[in-house]
This record gives structure tokens, sequence and C-alpha cells, in this order.
């Protein structure tokens, strides 16, 4: 952990939070690193060696974040601290690598623009990856155990500018091409692993799977309970069996209950329209009901609300079957 002198001079000094506009780092360390290489050979004379402008320790550092993936987030965080706690010795008028020697004033003008942005970016990739670090088991743990994911895990990523973390304090709904009995099942609303197991809750890499979205407008999430296959790839086919007949459900439209709880808005959309969350388990779903197939996308046709708990799932007639999905959308018209 940095310590909270060195926290608060960087702070004063280079103002990170203005670095990072959203959740994801602009940069990688690696590039921050290749930055500063660039940077601080062509901010200086050729006759000016890099030893005696202190940066012998500095240049030793960033070889080694060159070289780090942007996920190794053990790695980043060891060396982000060490080349932070170097970067501010440095600015302080201290040789790092004898830490008795005051440098030249002259030696630290004429690289400390370059030091200055590989600062800035170095403590934000210490703080976010030293989070990511400590927190991520964590949340793949509570996800595999079906448990609540709060944000207070990854804080640092949903707390800076571009983004409002709330308490919610109103339902909510979500709409969904999975019926209640998968949604059950698979314990309620989880993101998805990425392809090597891992979970990255960053909001504006496109990463959309990573958090689960809601609204507060019940009329708005009528619309997406309907197949999209950018957000779901597979498409299903459920069939709601009736005393009159099948009907060709589209989706399924869940209300939940997460009040006095954190959510996160991006700050641009007008509040409510899209509330994310990072899990929402069985417990914090209340209710559904099924949008029927009639007709067209805007043609809006909805089941009664029905309660949310086992034996009204359990006794659902809903079902999936391809050909009887069909043959209930030829004959939507029979019903609405």
């Amino acid at each position: 952990m940095l310590a909270p002198n060195i926290d608060n001079y960087v702070r004063n000094l280079v103002h990170p939070q203005n670095i990072q506009t959203t959740c994801y780092v602009p940069k990688s360390i690696r590039e921050y690193a290749q930055d500063f290489q660039n940077n601080s050979n062509s901010n200086s004379k050729w006759y000016h060696k890099r030893s005696s402008d202190g940066l012998t320790r500095i240049d030793q550092l960033v070889s080694q974040a060159v070289q780090i993936q942007t996920n190794d987030y053990g790695r980043i965080t060891r060396v982000a601290k060490v080349l932070v706690e170097t970067l501010y010795t440095w600015l302080t008028g201290f040789d790092p690598s004898t830490p008795t020697k005051l440098l030249d004033s002259d030696g630290i003008t004429r690289r400390k623009d370059a030091v200055l942005a590989l600062l800035g970016g170095a403590y934000c990739w210490y703080r976010q990856a030293s989070e990511a670090f400590s927190s991520e088991r964590r949340a793949i743990s509570n996800i595999e155990a079906h448990l609540d994911v709060p944000f207070s895990l990854f804080n640092y990523r949903f707390s800076r500018s571009g983004f409002n973390l709330h308490t919610v304090t109103t339902l909510l709904y979500r709409g969904d091409t999975r019926p209640p009995q998968k949604l059950w099942q698979a314990g309620g609303f989880f993101p998805w692993m990425n392809q090597n197991g891992r979970f990255d809750p960053h909001l504006g890499t496109g990463a959309s799977n990573q958090v689960i979205s809601t609204t507060t407008n019940a009329n708005i999430v009528a619309r997406f309970a309907w197949h999209n296959k950018t957000y779901c790839p597979k498409r299903y086919y459920f069939v709601h069996g009736t005393n009159e007949g099948d009907l060709a459900t589209t989706g399924f439209i869940y209300e939940l209950d997460k009040r006095n709880h954190q959510c996160v808005e991006v700050s641009t959309v007008t509040q409510g329209r899209e509330v994310a969350f990072m899990a929402i388990p069985n417990q914090f779903i209340r209710r559904f009901r099924m949008r029927y197939f009639a007709g067209t996308q805007n043609n809006i046709e909805l089941s009664d609300w029905m309660s949310y708990e086992s034996n009204t799932i359990r006794n659902l007639n809903v079902v999936e079957d391809k050909r009887r999905w069909e043959a209930a959308k030829k004959n939507w018209n029979e019903f609405f």
C-alpha cells in the first residue's frame, strides 16, 4: 500500500482522476511506459546523460512495465507501486539510485513533463490493478455461489468521472429472453466470465456482459424482451401453453427489488434509464411476466404478473420447442 504522504502528493500534483474519465484507463501500463521512453528522450539534449538526471532506476522499472500484459494485475500492482514511489522520490529532488544525492534542478526540469505523465498513469494502474488483484477472486466465488457482488469490491472502477454510483430507491425492471426456469437454475442474473474464466468489470470497453442492466421504466423494458443478436447470440424458442392454445413468447420481463443497494449509471444517460449491477441473485427478483409475439416488435402483448418463486416456476407451462413456436407465431392473430 502506498504511504499516505506519497498518495496525497500524487493526487495533488497530477490529479489522476482527470486522467481517466471512464472506468477504463485510457492507456495500458505498457503504453504509458512506452510514452515515457519516447518523451523522456525527445525532451532532452543528447549530452545530458540519463544517469546524471537520475533516470537509471526509472528506466529499469519502465523496461519491466513495457512487458506486462494488461490483465496481469499482480505484476502490475508490484511494478506500478515501486514506479510511483520512485517517481515521487525523483520529483522531490533525490536520485532514486542514491537517495542522499540531491538532483540538479536542471535535471528535474529537463524531463519533468515525461515523469509527470508517467506518474499519473502508473498511479491509476496501481490503484485499479491492486483492487482487481484483491477483489476478483472474491467476486468470482460469490458468482459461483449465487451470492450478490457488491460494488464496494471494485469501488475505484465505478466511482470516477463519467459514472454515478448511488443507492437504489425504487423498483427496477429487466427484459430478458431467458424464461424463469432457466433463470432460477442459474441463481439469478450474473455476469459472464471471459474465455479465461476471468471477471474484469470494466465499463467503457464494450464488455456489456460484465454488468447487469436494468431500468426504472417498465414501458421501455418491454421492448427489450425480444431477441437481440448483439446481446443474446443464441435464439430461444419458448412457447407458453395455455388452455386456449400455444403462445409464442419473445422474452420475459422481471421486476427487481434492490432498494438500498448501490448501482452505477452512466452520467450522460437519463437517470433511471439504465441502472447497472454486478449481480442480481434470485432473492432480489419479485415478479415476472411474459411478452408474446404479436406481429411486430412494436406490438406489445404481455401476460399478467406472476410471483417469482419455486411453485409458480415449477408449474409454469413454458417449454422450448422451435416447431411449436413457429406454428404459434403464424397463428398469433387468433389471440390478439
